[in-house]
């Protein structure tokens, strides 16, 4: 149930919250996805973010102050931007024409063209540095979080101008909104999910995660409005945002900084298994983790993959029939070096690109 002004619904369902299923089954199943492509970044910087062009030919990745552009199918760089600071986050709208960036500092959000990588107008941004970004094309709005600002600011899409800002008590973490006028965002500090109405930028409670400790990851089916949590101490929610409580739990892995994304067919089309649908979590854990969707009320654990170091980005493209994950070496250190600076071992940093084809990494 959401706390807040949403209170009304705690009545009705608190004792049903309780009685609904929650399962540790065994990390069992088969992932819809294998490696098909290894591609290492010899500069040793980590990725801080991943985006798939709509039609899934293109993968964009944010490294330092670049902007990469790889051929999803094979995985060969396509082109190189600089960006005029470090970038935080990506995203993409769904025609395929524009890509988002979040710059860390100067604050700002870039706009580009996604092929080629070319900057067509750099918004702004009053406050603190971003740490994340959301597009949602329905409500021509970009959403930028701060961290260290706590808060979250609605930028128009169209003019640039900062429409509104949400401010927030806690730790932010990875945000998702339903394209119709709410905006969710998960706070480690309150292990809770705060819910923004995002015609006037002001919260409207907030949803326990009851038995999630320091949620991070989060995504949602704008279908069936589930929302999929990530928590540190090795939980995952299933959410039903009209109810406002988990109706599921699953087991994940232990960690912080996980990032959570879901899509419908993550396979693609006639994929492996058969999947309606997937969540995937990955942090600085040692394996990828994934929920599968049987309906919309049905969902059990997907199985799961070792990985070779700490995920630092992950996107899914039901389009392409793959899903990317950006690792580096779980000490934070990518290589030794000689007296002139030069590496003298490999970085560690690179993109997993995992397909409906290959093994394990």
């Amino acid at each position: 149930m959401i706390r807040g002004s949403r209170l009304a619904l705690a009545g009705a369902f608190a004792v049903a919250a309780g009685t609904l299923a929650v399962s540790f089954p065994a990390m069992a199943g088969s992932l819809p996805f294998g490696v098909v492509h290894r591609i290492p970044l010899a500069d040793g910087t980590p990725v801080a973010a991943l985006a798939f062009a709509a039609d899934g030919k293109l993968a964009y990745a944010a490294v330092g102050d670049q902007l990469r552009s790889f051929d999803v199918a094979t995985g060969a760089p396509e082109g190189v931007m600089k960006a005029p600071g470090r970038v935080v986050d990506l995203a993409i709208a769904p025609d395929g024409g524009s890509l988002y960036a979040a710059v860390g500092g100067p604050a700002r959000v870039l706009i580009l063209s996604a092929h080629p990588l070319r900057i067509r107008s750099s918004i702004a941004i009053r406050g603190e540095a971003p740490s994340g970004l959301l597009y949602e094309p329905r409500e021509h709005a970009i959403y930028v979080e701060s961290r260290a600002g706590r808060s979250v600011a609605r930028v128009d899409s169209g003019d640039g101008k900062t429409v509104a800002t949400a401010r927030l008590r806690g730790d932010l973490a990875q945000m998702a909104g339903d394209g119709r006028g709410t905006l969710y965002v998960a706070n480690t500090a309150t292990d809770a999910i705060d819910v923004i109405a995002t015609g006037t930028m002001t919260s409207t409670g907030s949803i326990p995660t009851a038995g999630c400790q320091a949620p991070t990851g989060l995504d949602l089916d704008p279908v069936g409005r589930r929302l999929f949590v990530a928590c540190g101490n090795g939980t995952a929610l299933v959410i039903d945002t009209d109810m406002g409580f988990a109706f599921q739990q699953l087991a994940i892995q232990k960690g912080t900084a996980l990032r959570t994304v879901f899509a419908f067919h993550p396979g693609g089309p006639g994929g492996p298994g058969g999947w309606k649908g997937g969540a995937f979590i990955a942090g600085d854990g040692p394996v990828l983790d994934s929920i599968r969707m049987n309906a919309f009320i049905s969902y059990a654990s997907g199985g799961s993959m070792p990985l070779p170091g700490r995920a630092t980005a992950l996107a899914v493209s039901p389009a392409a029939g793959q899903l990317w994950i950006a690792v580096a070496p779980r000490s934070g250190k990518v290589g030794g070096g000689d007296a002139a600076g030069r590496s003298s071992q490999p970085a560690g940093v690179e993109i997993l690109a995992l397909g409906s084809r290959g093994g394990t990494p």
